[in-house]
């Protein structure tokens, strides 16, 4: 607990670290927003509330990671953690925080009425927590690679979220994989835990990488404003 709590404080150190931080803020509220104004619809599991969200847990890593590039941090023993145990908790911590809000939102809303008002069903509108669960595993792979191999890093979150784009918005794949896992048709138990399973696998998964990367150097185009702000 007392590293968990050594972590949070260690943002601060980050550089652009009140620009990062308010970025977060504004994209998980535009998140809970577009949530509440049905902004992305019901017809799809497309939803702009899950990849902001989403995105807000990603600011979180940044806020970790950017603090091993002073060269404080660079002679210190908390290097290691702070570039693979540090953001990989912290990022965990945050997934699971917008995780459980946006569930929560969902399981306030998606009532009977709600379902008639808008002429959709259980299934559909609770296809999106799966989206939001496979947002969170895409983001944390790449994460783990991002600051140690930027190019392979963009072209697999490129093609990830081509790919999750097409198919959240243009197919039923979550909506199906959605349907066997409502118990009764409308309880989605299984279903978030199916998604937590997937937002703890994709933190294990980013951990893993980060320990393997751990030895290679810190990719100047991943962070090359941070780099010559360091090195004045």
């Amino acid at each position: 607990m007392k590293d968990l709590v050594k972590y949070f404080k260690m943002m601060k150190y980050a550089l652009q670290a009140k620009m990062i931080f308010i970025l977060a803020i504004i994209f998980f509220v535009l998140g809970i927003l577009f949530e509440f104004t049905d902004f992305s619809g019901h017809s799809s599991s497309y939803s702009l509330a899950c990849l902001y969200l989403a995105l807000t847990a990603m600011y979180f890593y940044q806020l970790v990671f950017t603090t091993t590039v002073s060269r404080l941090v660079q002679s210190s023993p908390m290097k290691k953690r702070l570039q693979t145990v540090a953001p990989t908790v912290v990022t965990l911590i945050t997934s699971l925080f917008n995780f459980a809000v946006y569930v929560t939102i969902r399981l306030i809303r998606i009532t009977p009425q709600f379902l008639e008002d808008n002429n959709t069903t259980y299934t559909n509108t609770y296809s999106t927590i799966l989206f939001m669960a496979l947002w969170f595993f895409l983001f944390s792979v790449y994460l783990s690679i991002s600051y140690k191999s930027f190019i392979i890093s963009m072209v697999i979150i490129a093609v990830s979220v081509i790919a999750v784009l097409v198919f959240g918005s243009t197919t039923n794949v979550f909506i199906n994989i959605t349907g066997k896992l409502l118990i009764n048709g409308s309880n989605p138990v299984l279903l978030i835990a199916v998604s937590l399973g997937l937002i703890l696998i994709g933190a294990l998964v980013g951990y893993i990488i980060s320990l393997l990367l751990y030895k290679k150097p810190i990719s100047d185009m991943s962070v090359r404003y941070a780099l010559r702000q360091a090195s004045k």
